[in-house]
């Protein structure tokens, strides 16, 4: 599902904001570490980093992650569903059946269904 994702990124994603090749691990400080998935930035900057989990378990990465990126996409494979945590603002939940768009990456629009290799 992520390698699907990141296609879809790489395919609506254009400059000057980027898609990372590869998963990420980041050490911000002693006390400060967090990994992504996916991370998409504008320059040196994280517009958006995707993280594999759901709400609540993963609260305090999209915490940590906070403090660097505008928004944090979680993929959470066992309720086949996308939650969009922005910095500030209301948290959506995309599911099968819906398409996953986001203010931060108005030209991106992906079916979920997709994600998860299900037919809709």
């Amino acid at each position: 599902m992520i390698a699907r994702l990141r296609r879809a990124l790489v395919a609506q994603v254009s400059a000057p904001l980027a898609v990372s090749t590869e998963w990420n691990q980041y050490y911000f400080d002693e006390e400060s570490a967090a990994y992504n998935e996916i991370e998409v930035r504008l320059g040196e900057a994280f517009a958006v980093v995707v993280v594999r989990g759901g709400l609540p378990s993963e609260e305090f990465v999209v915490r940590v992650w906070h403090r660097r990126a505008d928004e944090v996409w979680l993929v959470d494979s066992v309720e086949q569903a996308v939650f969009v945590v922005p910095r500030e603002g209301v948290i959506r939940v995309f599911e099968i059946g819906e398409t996953l768009r986001s203010p931060r990456l108005p030209d991106v629009h992906i079916a979920v269904a997709t994600l998860f290799d299900v037919m809709n």
